[in-house]
């Protein structure tokens, strides 16, 4: 009896012993839960508020009042905190034609933040952030617009450093009036407010106007929650986004459109940057008019060319040996002009497409000679139905600028196909001495190329066509339809908007 005795007090105190044990697993692992669970409701209402605290400074920031107050609610064993210099905005445009960059905008953004040892929820660039466990979400989205290659980016920022525990309260005011960045067509320089956008080089000031012709437009973020921007950017836009983990930074480049519209003829092999050019044919004027200088404007050809990758492409006109000089004299007005074009893609089997006409009546058509001011003028339109072109040889007897001889691969014709269709029906394979119009060439070949490259000029013989033309008086019209890419960007709108948020 003795021993089951000690044998039923032994297992009373291990049960007692698991009992107590187990109970304080319970409460720990509980109460553990139990801070989880009211942490992050503390940061789920923290965004909550934030969310609303966006809203609120939108509408005092973007014009649509004067103040506004926005309860954030208890801390939660967190703070908030506002801040004028944490993070960054910058905007860059380089221009390809200059090399050269200019700084549109750089200026920080400031912040409004909810901190606990695991959760930061801001409000930062008119967005709300959160960012826990080393990444970063969008609660919601930030001031950056992006449509129809059209780029709205009123940036919001915050000029005030407090911090607050407990309830907190917020008040919005605005602390200036909105500054236009871009477009900026009044700033003048030396003007402080203009002088980040409006440069003065050489004693005179640059101006910005839309659209947007050249080069790139970066936008570039620096903030503790670069991820989330740069997410947002990828989101909204094809453009070229990256990041740099190092500077926390997160970077959208924005190719712009390039010239649509007139031009100034470019100097020798210079060129006209066709950029965000929609797929298909979408050139819908293309005329350039070439006026004669003060030297010879006798045996003179002009080309238009592209090369890019394995295609090439190029349009010459030949004014014959006398009617240069004459024509406008009263002199050889019943001459004739020479066109060809020519096409390679040295990827495909076909060899080169020779176009041409040798007999262009020089006094009228599409492509002729005129008189301005008693000096000859070249006119040609590119998109005109009213001039032929046969398959199949040459006429233009000059040296043009890309070395077609070297291209061909066989000495006759080859059979060539257009398999594109739409609203010039042009899917046709062409045999020798086949026509076809000039604006059915002229749209279906600038088709073949990407949606970017270069139109450039050549003239001559020689290098002597650089006294032949009158550069500055010569131009061009070039009008196509653009990609609905959103890689592209025409149009830029950049306001500064200031506000104040006062915690109590």
């Amino acid at each position: 009896m003795t021993h089951r005795a000690q044998s039923s007090n032994i297992a009373l105190v291990l049960l007692l012993a698991l009992t107590i044990t187990g109970a304080g697993v319970v409460v720990a692992v509980g109460s553990s839960a139990l801070t989880d669970v009211q942490q992050e409701a503390n940061a789920d209402r923290a965004a909550h508020a934030m969310t609303l605290l966006d809203a609120r400074a939108a509408m005092v920031g973007l014009g649509e009042g004067s103040v506004q107050t926005v309860r954030l609610g208890r801390s939660g064993g967190g703070q908030y905190t506002a801040e004028s210099e944490s993070g960054w905005l910058r905007i860059r445009h380089r221009n390809y034609t200059d090399d050269e960059t200019e700084t549109i905008y750089n200026a920080s953004l400031g912040s409004v933040t909810y901190r606990t040892e695991t959760t930061e929820i801001a409000y930062q660039g008119g967005g709300v952030w959160r960012y826990r466990d080393g990444g970063t979400t969008m609660v919601s989205p930030p001031e950056f617009h992006y449509r129809d290659q059209t780029l709205t980016l009123p940036v919001l920022r915050v000029r005030s450093a407090e911090t607050v525990s407990g309830s907190a309260t917020a008040t919005i005011r605005r602390s200036e009036e909105t500054v236009r960045i871009f477009p900026n067509e009044t700033g003048t320089a030396g003007d402080d407010v203009g002088a980040p956008y409006d440069e003065a080089v050489d004693g005179v000031t640059r101006q910005y106007y839309n659209p947007v012709r050249s080069g790139t437009v970066a936008v570039t973020v620096h903030s503790q929650f670069y991820e989330g921007w740069a997410e947002y950017f990828r989101t909204r836009t094809t453009g070229n986004v990256s990041v740099d983990d190092g500077n926390r930074t997160a970077t959208v480049v924005l190719q712009t459109a390039g010239v649509v519209g007139a031009f100034p003829l470019p100097a020798k092999d210079d060129g006209v940057a066709v950029r965000g050019i929609a797929e298909g044919h979408a050139v819908t004027d293309f005329q350039t008019s070439i006026k004669k200088d003060h030297g010879t404007f006798n045996n003179l050809y002009v080309s238009f060319y592209i090369e890019d990758g394995d295609r090439a492409y190029e349009a010459a006109i030949e004014v014959p040996n006398g009617i240069g000089n004459n024509y406008c004299n009263g002199g050889a007005s019943n001459e004739q002009l020479a066109m060809d074009l020519y096409y390679d893609d040295a990827s495909t089997p076909e060899d080169v497409h020779r176009w041409t006409n040798g007999s262009i009546p020089s006094n009228s058509g599409p492509v002729q000679l005129a008189c301005e001011g008693g000096d000859t003028v070249i006119e040609v339109d590119f998109t005109s139905s009213a001039q032929s072109f046969t398959y199949g040889s040459s006429s233009v007897g000059h040296d043009t600028a890309i070395d077609w001889d070297a291209r061909e691969a066989t000495a006759t014709a080859e059979p060539v196909s257009f398999t594109h269709t739409g609203d010039d029906g042009e899917n046709t394979t062409y045999e020798d001495a086949d026509a076809q119009t000039l604006r059915i060439l002229t749209r279906h070949y600038f088709a073949t190329f990407d949606s970017k490259f270069v139109l450039r000029v050549d003239h001559g013989p020689g290098n002597r066509g650089t006294t032949q033309i009158d550069q500055s008086a010569s131009g061009g019209v070039l009008r196509y339809d653009t990609t609905d890419s959103s890689a592209y960007i025409t149009y830029l709108h950049v306001t500064e908007n200031n506000v104040t948020v006062a915690l109590e």
